[in-house]
């Protein structure tokens, strides 16, 4: 664990120099106060909500949203171009009823302006630009960019996004924080546990992310494994999978190295992947999410089922023990198979755990990445496809 110990020097020196707020975020409370302040949270002015942002804008607070208690506002995540996604929330008797959260770090996302373009018509048909100003707000970087000057030029509020938080590492920010708040997250209690994580895995050479980020390596390194599997036994997790999935793939796929990131959910994919897994080619490391947490289902009664005796095994068991059984003998055959993997159980899943295991994670994909000698922090290839996105609508290309 010795270059990990260097890792952590490294980035403990860039905390300091406030050049990585990422890591100082789960620390700080004053821009929660700002947030809990606005009218968007403290008013009642709206039955829906919807969060306009793909990736990294859109996926954090998808995750932390997943097991928030409130129901109103609805929210509602604009996560794709397909018209018919948002067509219902453009038109009708819901449009005096509905918010919309802009974002995008640069200002620049095609896919971002061209539902911002969409909203705004909208709102301008139906009410002018008084309706443009109150129901919309905007998070991007401060400055001139395309979605900055729309909001100017609209009067609508803006919400500085940090200059220095990449968007899949945005989750503590305001960008999952105002979702999460409206869908009635503690969000002091979620960087609480991020913050436990973090402090433990700077001063203990043996932190789960330092051993996660290393077995990785290794794995990969010597015995040639080449995909990394999430999978959780909760679907309230499977916005996660898909989070760490961009976390994943766009922090290490660099420089012709790194290793594919797949998300599953069980017990769902026991029936689609687990022949595979389990009979196929051994170049996967599995990561088996459990929630040990007794849900509050009724105990079943197999005597609703004519005293059948082939379903005995059911007998006074809730749903949740089910499932973790399921879990159980899921990763058992795997190990029995020969194959990588580790076991993430979980006691209660709540606001502290869910930040415990973001933060896991992304300091996992951080010190992974520098042990692969690649950049944790950039996504240079990906620019290419939107410098010619915008060349082919002008159609140069």
């Amino acid at each position: 664990m010795i270059q990990t110990e260097s890792i952590a020097q490294t980035l403990g020196q860039l905390m300091k120099r406030g050049q990585l707020p990422i890591l100082t975020l789960p620390g700080e409370e004053e821009d929660l106060k700002e947030i809990e302040q606005l009218p968007l949270v403290t008013g009642d002015d709206y039955d829906h909500v919807v969060v306009v942002g793909i990736g990294g804008s859109s996926l954090g607070a998808q995750v932390l949203a997943s097991i928030g208690p409130k129901t109103h506002p609805v929210l509602h995540f604009w996560d794709t171009l397909d018209y018919h996604v948002m067509a219902p929330h453009l038109t009708g008797n819901n449009l005096a009823r509905t918010a919309f959260l802009l974002i995008s770090k640069s200002g620049s996302t095609p896919e971002i302006l061209a539902q911002s373009l969409l909203v705004v018509e909208a709102l301008n048909k139906f009410g002018g630009k008084e309706a443009v100003s109150r129901q919309v707000l905007v998070i991007c970087e401060p400055g001139s960019n395309p979605l900055g000057r729309i909001a100017d030029k609209w009067g609508i509020k803006r919400l500085d996004h940090n200059p220095d938080v990449g968007g899949r590492y945005s989750v503590f920010s305001v960008v999952g924080a105002l979702p999460a708040i409206l869908a009635g997250i503690d969000m002091r209690m979620v960087r609480r546990g991020a913050k436990e994580v973090l402090d433990n895995t700077f001063r203990t050479v043996d932190a789960a992310p330092r051993v996660g980020a290393a077995l990785h390596h290794a794995l990969h390194e010597i015995a040639g494994v080449s995909m990394n599997v999430m999978m959780p036994y909760s679907k309230q997790l499977e916005p996660m999978t898909h989070w760490f999935r961009q976390l994943w793939a766009e922090s290490i796929g660099k420089e012709g190295r790194g290793t594919t990131p797949l998300n599953a959910l069980g017990p769902i994919d026991q029936h689609s992947q687990l022949q595979l897994w389990l009979d196929g080619p051994n170049d996967k490391f599995f990561t088996l999410i459990i929630n040990n947490e007794q849900d509050t289902s009724p105990l079943m009664d197999v005597g609703l089922a004519s005293n059948d005796e082939a379903l005995d095994y059911l007998k006074d068991h809730h749903i949740s023990e089910v499932v973790q059984a399921e879990a159980s003998a899921t990763a058992e055959t795997l190990a029995m198979r020969g194959k990588f993997l580790r076991r993430m159980e979980i006691g209660k899943l709540d606001e502290r755990t869910l930040g415990a295991l973001l933060m896991h994670f992304m300091l996992e994909t951080i010190f992974a990445c520098y042990l692969l000698g690649v950049n944790p922090f950039d996504q240079p290839a990906v620019e290419d496809g939107k410098r010619l996105t915008k060349m082919y609508l002008k159609g140069k290309a």
